[in-house]
C-alpha cells in the first residue's frame, strides 16, 4: 500500500528576510526625510512635501505591518523577535513624527506663502538629518557587532541636534510677533519629537546587539 505524499511545506518551517524587509522599511523613511530636508531648504513646495510625505507614510504603514507579520510566521529569526517588532514600530514613529511637523507647518501658513523655515529649523533638520546616515548604517549592519558602533554614532550626531534646538528656542524672545512666536515655538516642539523618535531607533539597535552577545 503507497501512503499519499504530503507536501513539504507542511513540516518545514517558514522563513522570511526579516532583515531584507526592515531595509525596506528603512529606505521609506530616508525618503521621507530627504523630502522633509528638501521643503528646510527650499526645495520642495509645502504643499507637494506634504502629500510627497503622506505618501510615504502610508507606504512605510503597509511595511511595517508586513515586517511584522512576517516576524510573527518566522520560525526563527537573525535577532530577537521583540526587537525586530520594537524597530519597526519606532522606525514608523520616525517617519509619524516628520509628517506631523510637516503637516504643522502647513496648517500654519500665513496668507498663501506659509511659514517658511527659519534659520533655526533649518539648522535643526539638518542636525537630524545628519543623524539618520549612521542609523541608517546601524540597522543595514545588522545582526553585526558594528551595528551597535554606528547606532552609538547616530546618538552622538543627536546632540548637534539638541543645541540647535536650545538655540531656536532661545531665540523666540526676540521675536516681535507673538502669533508668529507661537507657531515657530510649535514647529520646534514637532522637531523635537523627531529627534525622540530617531533616538528611540538608535538605542533599540545598540540594545539589540548587546543583549545578543
Amino acid at each position: 500500500m503507497r501512503w499519499p505524499r504530503l507536501p513539504t511545506s507542511w513540516f518545514l518551517p517558514r522563513t522570511f528576510d526579516v532583515l531584507g524587509m526592515l531595509r525596506a522599511q528603512l529606505v521609506l523613511v530616508e525618503q521621507g526625510m530627504g523630502v522633509l530636508n528638501g521643503w528646510a531648504h527650499g526645495e520642495v513646495a509645502i504643499d507637494d512635501a506634504v502629500a510627497e510625505l503622506r505618501g510615504v507614510a502610508e507606504a512605510e504603514h503597509v511595511a511595517r505591518r508586513e515586517l511584522h507579520h512576517a516576524v510573527r510566521d518566522s520560525f526563527s529569526t537573525p535577532i530577537e523577535a521583540e526587537d525586530l517588532f520594537e524597530l519597526g514600530e519606532r522606525l514608523g514613529e520616525i517617519t509619524e513624527a516628520g509628517y506631523a511637523l510637516i503637516r504643522e507647518s502647513e496648517l500654519s501658513r500665513s496668507g498663501e506663502t506659509g511659514l517658511a523655515p527659519d534659520p533655526f529649523l533649518v539648522e535643526l533638520l539638518d542636525a537630524l538629518a545628519a543623524a539618520v546616515v549612521p542609523l541608517s548604517e546601524a540597522l543595514r549592519a545588522l545582526p553585526g557587532a558594528a551595528a551597535a558602533t554606528y547606532a552609538d554614532r547616530a546618538i552622538e550626531a543627536l546632540s548637534a541636534a539638541e543645541h540647535a534646538y536650545r538655540a531656536a528656542v532661545a531665540d523666540l524672545e526676540n521675536e516681535p510677533d507673538v502669533r508668529r512666536e507661537l507657531r515657530r515655538r510649535e514647529l520646534y516642539r514637532r522637531a523635537e519629537h523627531l529627534h525622540a523618535a530617531i533616538l528611540r531607533v538608535a538605542r533599540r539597535t545598540g540594545y539589540s546587539v548587546y543583549k545578543s552577545r
